[in-house]
């Protein structure tokens, strides 16, 4: 695929099997080598330079993009750039970029630093006029998770189907790579309807039908795909869910909505997350509530019991003279706070078990028990009734 010179390897001076650090360090090797402001002399020609090297890096530092770039040369990466070209609206390395910049200018990395540069060494963000770029369409599904796999945060697989960029043609619908200019649009993808009512004319603008708004038509199309430059795929992804998530949260996952038509970037794919409920544990916030049932001498001298949380079982002190309904506390056995550092806690309602069916003995010590209740005035009875 090579071309005068032209060819993406030559440029960064890098082997066609060049791992991604060895393409990385060439960038930035010619990145300070041609710097505008390392060339005071000769600024245009760096300028072009300093752009050629970048497109070459964008393309070799994307492995879809590379593999494509390998397959069908240039040809097979351009409709990542519009009609337009590749410019520096494209670059996805920002931080690249930035190092070489803080290298050359001391330190300075922030925003308004790297756009200031941009905007003075390499004409502006985004020329005018140019050809927006379309992209597939965004999905949208729903993944349930319990309470705890949002404890600490965890790793899920999701499975779906998606239109996916057909590999045999690289996304562009032709077997061979070529592209024609739509006859209708003219390349613009757009087309203009003029209506006349009455003495006004009104002018719609509207996506060509011909070419779905790409500005191109296919004319020897890919067998596997049939042109469109997307096929059908279930795919299998890994989400990060991340812990003390709230339900209805959503995360993105970027370049695995629908692949663009004929090549055009994917959307990117929006899981709403749905906090199953799970039995015995019950959300509060960042709280959780748990119940446990402790019997009635169990209440009255206190005692040592096991209580279940998300991430074991662990042991907690009943006081003297627990209460039904009383909460007792395990500090830091909720979920992660948002927003803030630490972890919510773990609330446990306490029942009380009374007997049913006393004994004798059980009976008489209880009456023993009322009658000393009775001196202080206060009946035992009373107080586990709540009265």
């Amino acid at each position: 695929m090579k071309t005068n010179g032209e060819d993406y390897y030559d440029i960064l001076e890098v082997d066609e099997d060049a791992s991604k650090d060895e393409i990385k360090k060439a960038y930035r090797k010619k990145a300070k080598k041609y710097h505008p402001d390392k060339n005071p002399d000769n600024t245009d020609e760096a300028r072009e330079k300093f752009k050629k090297i970048s497109e070459a890096y964008e393309v070799l530092a994307d492995d879809e993009k590379r593999k494509r770039y390998d397959k069908y040369g240039k040809r097979g990466v351009e409709q990542e750039f519009g009609n337009g070209g590749f410019d520096w609206s494209d670059f996805s390395h920002r931080n690249d970029v930035e190092d070489v910049f803080s290298d050359l200018f001391g330190g300075r990395r922030g925003g308004g630093d790297f756009e200031d540069l941009f905007s003075s060494f390499f004409g502006g963000r985004r020329r005018s006029g140019r050809k927006r770029k379309r992209r597939g369409n965004d999905l949208k599904m729903s993944f349930e998770v319990n309470l705890k796999d949002i404890k600490e945060g965890t790793e899920k697989t999701v499975k779906l189907n998606r239109k996916a960029r057909c590999e045999e043609c690289g996304g562009s619908g032709s077997k061979t790579g070529d592209k024609k200019t739509c006859p209708k649009c003219g390349g613009t993808g757009k087309v203009k309807k003029a209506q006349r009512r009455g003495f006004q004319q009104l002018v719609t603008v509207s996506q060509c039908d011909q070419c779905d708004g790409t500005g191109h038509i296919v004319e020897d199309p890919c067998p596997r795909c049939k042109g469109k430059g997307r096929v059908e795929k279930r795919e299998t992804i890994t989400i990060d869910v991340p812990a003390g998530a709230r339900d209805g949260a959503k995360l993105r996952v970027e370049g695995k909505g629908e692949a663009g038509p004929h090549g055009t970037p994917p959307g990117d794919l929006y899981i709403v997350l749905r906090i199953r409920s799970q039995e015995g544990f019950e959300r509060q916030g960042d709280d959780v509530i748990t119940e446990t049932t402790v019997s009635m001498t169990e209440a009255a001298l206190g005692a040592e019991i096991n209580v279940p949380t998300l991430e074991n079982e662990v042991q907690i002190r009943v006081p003297q003279g627990t209460q039904p309904g009383d909460i007792l506390r395990l500090p830091n056995k909720g979920l992660k706070r948002q927003g803030r550092s630490g972890y919510g806690d773990q609330l446990v309602k306490v029942g009380v078990e009374m007997p049913d069916d006393l004994n004798d003995r059980q009976e008489s010590l209880l009456e023993e028990f009322e009658e000393i209740e009775k001196e202080k005035n206060k009946s035992f009875f009373d107080r586990i009734r709540g009265k």
